[in-house]
Parts: C-alpha cells; structure tokens; sequence
C-alpha cells in the first residue's frame, strides 16, 4: 500500500510554496499524518473537511477541488493506479450546513453520537455557553472519550454529520490521558493542536490557518508548560470531573491559601510571588474554572491582603518619616540653644 511519505515527496517536488491550494495540501499532510502511514481515501475526505471550516476555502471549494484532484490523478499515473480516487469525497460536490438553532445541534450531534456508540455504550450531551457542544460518550470498557462539535455539519452516505468529527480526547478507565490515542483539539478559533501524551510529557503540533501553518512543535514536553493545550484540555474536562478531585485545580487553592496566610503575616517574600499566583488564577477562572466561587473568593481575599499590608508599610513608613523629622528637628533646636551666650554676672544682679 502506499504510503503518505510517497505522496508527501511527490508534492514536495511539486513546489508547493507555488499555490495556496497545494501549500494547504503539503502543510496538511506534514502536520496532521505521518510519512510512514498508509495513505488511505479518509486522510484526503479529512483534509477537505477541515479546508471547509475556513471560509476561505468554502467560497473556494471548486479551485481546492479541482486543483488537489488533478494533483492526485498525475500521483496515481506514477505509481500505477494504485490509488483509488472514486473513493474520496471532493469538496466541489460536498455540501455544508450551519446549524442556526441551539436546540437542533444539540437533537443533531445526539443522533451523530447514538449512530458511533456500541452496545454499552452511555453518553451525555452538554451545551459549551451555547457556542459549541461537548458529548461526553462512556464506552462498554470504562474508557471515556471527549468529543466536541460546532455548528458546521455535512452530508455524507444521505447522513447529516459534523463537519470535523474528529476532534477527541481519549481517557483511560482511570481518566488520565490514553497514551495509546492520538488527541486533537481546537485550542482557539482556527487553530489545532494534535498531540500524544505519555507520563504527563506531550507530543505533537499547533496548526493555525487556512493553510495548516505549523504555529508550534512540541517534542516531549512537560504537558504542564505547554498552556496553550493543557487549559483548553482542563476547560473540557470540567464536563466530567470533580473539580475537589483534579490536582490542578486543588494546588491552585492551596496556594492561594497559602500565600494569602502569609500576607497577612506580613511575609515579604509572600507578597512578591502573590501577584504571579493572582495572575495564574485570573487565567484559570477566565479559560478553564469559568465562574469558581471558592477561587474567586480566595483570589479577592489575597487582593485585600496584599492592599492592607501596602497600606501598613506606607503607614509605617510615613511614621517613620514623622520620627525622624521630629528627631532632626529636635538635634537642630539643641544646636541653636548651644550658640546662644550665657548671661553675664552682671545681668544676673540686675
């Protein structure tokens, strides 16, 4: 079978820098595959499905079409036909719909996830503030998938299915991070990360852009550091985990308490580093905890430690001050009191 290196080489010697549609094409298939996978009819359907999220690309669909498919037809010449086009869904005859009704992408992603799961299988469907849905689906064997899905859906086999129905993050019985799956998520409006994790370290890449621009590579890297993917991963899972039982969230409290002690013991070093953890929460209850009370309360009570204990140095300060002028005033007054002269005899009789 052929492979996505042959195809990739193929391109490149193409000079894909030449064309916005063969860049995407090349782009693509460094990012999301690898040289030394198949190259199957469902890696091209998925690269045209991304390509008609973007709208450049939807209000260009019959040039990407035509342009990829004549690509694919000289790449198929050189290696025999090995290849078969009629199974691959070219964008020129597909057709998207949006969604517009809340309430109809949620009946619609229902029936997507009932149509994917096996028997046993158990699944939620949640709203993300009505901009996205999250279907949480249970499988038979205790693993848990998170999928997440937008108002963009297509037709495929007479079926109406999400656009991008690829968009998953794999967790093991005891919900950590399957280092067995490839994950991919949207970590911002057009933007995709895709990425294995093993022993908390993440692999992968960050693609931006309508032409799958390589914005960041990630070579087993602490997945703490890399905030870009860890809070959109923390933002999902707050769909199905306790946030009493995440270890993010509960360091996050812990140091806010913490720090928050020992400002108002007056801890000078404490009231440095508190502003670095003010602004780690802020992020947190901005991207992930949206709306926590007990973060937001303990935040506001590190806020008002650290405005007290400013307002007592500057007290004490300018009570310093006060003393010290005091003091020089007293030394000067001392001072004027020696130059006076001593009153003679004489002026004693008188």
């Amino acid at each position: 079978m052929l492979k996505v290196g042959q195809l990739l080489k193929f391109v490149s010697d193409l000079n894909p820098q030449n064309t916005p549609t063969r860049l995407s094409f090349y782009n693509f298939l460094r990012g999301f595959a690898h040289a030394e996978d198949d190259l199957t009819p469902e890696l091209i359907d998925m690269f045209f499905s991304y390509c008609m999220d973007y709208p450049h690309w939807a209000s260009n669909k019959q040039q990407l079409g035509h342009e990829v498919q004549f690509l694919l037809e000289n790449f198929n010449s050189f290696y025999q036909q090995k290849f078969d086009l009629a199974l691959i869904h070219f964008p020129q005859h597909t057709q998207v719909l949006e969604i517009e009704h809340f309430s109809d992408l949620l009946d619609a992603v229902k029936s997507y996830i009932k149509s994917i799961s096996r028997e046993g299988d158990k699944f939620r469907i949640l709203p993300d503030q009505n901009k996205r849905v999250v279907a949480v689906l249970l499988r038979s064997d205790k693993s848990l998938e998170v999928r997440t899905y937008d108002k963009k859906f297509t037709i495929r086999s007479g079926v109406l299915e999400p656009l991008r129905n690829d968009l998953v993050l794999y967790y093991t019985p005891d919900l950590e991070l399957s280092p067995h799956h490839t994950h991919k998520i949207e970590v911002a409006p057009y933007i995709t990360a895709q990425f294995r994790v093993l022993n908390d370290r993440i692999t992968g890449v960050l693609m931006r852009g309508y032409v799958f621009q390589r914005l960041l590579e990630m070579k087993n890297e602490s997945l703490q550091d890399q905030t870009r993917v860890l809070f959109p991963i923390k933002r999902l899972e707050q769909f199905f985990l306790d946030r009493r039982t995440d270890p993010y969230y509960q360091d996050l409290i812990t140091q806010l308490e913490r720090t928050g002690a020992l400002v108002q013991q007056g801890d000078s070093e404490a009231i440095k580093w508190a502003n670095i953890i003010l602004g780690k929460t802020d992020t947190a209850l901005e991207n992930i905890f949206l709306g926590d009370k007990l973060m937001t309360l303990l935040a506001r009570d590190l806020r008002h430690a650290i405005a007290a204990c400013n307002r007592s140095n500057i007290s004490s300060s300018s009570d310093l001050s006060s003393d010290i002028l005091i003091s020089k005033q007293l030394s000067e007054a001392d001072e004027e009191c020696l130059k006076i002269a001593p009153l003679k005899e004489l002026d004693l009789i008188n």
